[in-house]
């Protein structure tokens, strides 16, 4: 298939409380897990890219990365029959625009760092030139924090408060809103829990798909809850990494004589898909793309 627009998959979950998997990706090898995991599922999925992802990428370059991960992402999608979206994360406004330009089908604005009337008005500019293009345009209210490496995180976290949360939508009109809810990126061990009394005052103050971004610190019990209660699209990176990792090291741990990348990245990458497709299922998404 062709890139899609994952929206109307992302309001399918709303509507039926299971959730679309976005899922990180920094290289060829964990974008064909992703896709890879999706077909074995039968499932709708978003290979999502970071902006670390496009430095590294485009060697430092954000630009030249965003022309790598959108050839690669049309590439993969068309390898497999199930819709696949390919996401932009935490975009500034000209990564936005340029993302737009070249065929990503979703992307996410970040204007946390914006006075709220200026990332209203900024959000609004957006999300017009991403529907001419039937382009799905992510907000974010609130902030979900980065765990340094020892997991710990500096300063006060702004979680998402539902009355502005409903301002920012209705003035808006963005597709999916994500909330801080008390997750934090880069956590490498399911130990958080989020704050569900917030998550469902939000669900009832708001109409769009909600987002959790940080989920791999996340218990699974607390992400159950949190689909139930109407999240129902949930981005995925550490645990891949973790998946990806893992099985590159007991590669080389094997055998440290090993200097044929082909050796440990085609291994990583059947780890990472096993990986995915756990993940797919518990989401509740297999079998969704019929």
């Amino acid at each position: 298939m062709t890139l899609v627009n994952p929206l109307p998959w992302i309001q399918r979950a709303q509507r039926e409380h299971f959730a679309i998997g976005a899922f990180n990706a920094n290289t060829l090898e964990q974008v064909q897990a992703i896709v890879s995991a999706a077909q074995a599922e039968n499932a709708p999925a978003l290979i999502q890219i970071s902006h670390r992802a496009l430095q590294h990428v485009g060697g430092g370059n954000t630009t030249l990365g965003l022309r790598y991960m959108v050839e690669i992402g049309r590439i993969a999608a068309q390898s497999v029959a199930v819709p696949i979206g390919l996401h932009l994360d935490h975009a500034s406004e000209d990564e936005v625009l340029q993302a737009i330009a070249l065929g990503f089908t979703s992307v996410m604005f970040d204007g946390g760092d914006l006075p709220f009337t200026q990332n209203i008005e900024r959000t609004i500019k957006l999300r017009e030139m991403a529907h001419a293009v039937d382009v799905c345009l992510e907000a974010e209210m609130g902030e979900v924090p980065r765990a340094d490496s020892h997991g710990k995180v500096a300063g006060e976290v702004k979680l998402t408060r539902p009355a502005e949360a409903a301002e920012f939508v209705k003035a808006t009109g963005v597709d999916t809103l994500a909330i801080a809810l008390g997750s934090v990126h880069a956590i490498k061990r399911k130990e958080v829990q989020i704050d569900l009394e917030r998550l469902q005052a939000i669900r009832s103050a708001v109409i769009v798909p909600l987002v959790l971004h940080g989920s791999s610190g996340v218990t699974d019990d607390h992400i159950v809850q949190g689909i139930k209660l109407g999240l129902c699209k949930v981005n995925v990176a550490t645990q891949l990494s973790q998946a990806f990792t893992t099985s590159v090291r007991a590669t080389l741990t094997a055998d440290a004589a090993e200097v044929d990348p082909r050796r440990y990245l085609g291994p990583a990458r059947e780890g990472m898909t096993a990986r995915v497709r756990e993940r797919i299922q518990f989401f509740g998404a297999s079998g969704k793309a019929a």
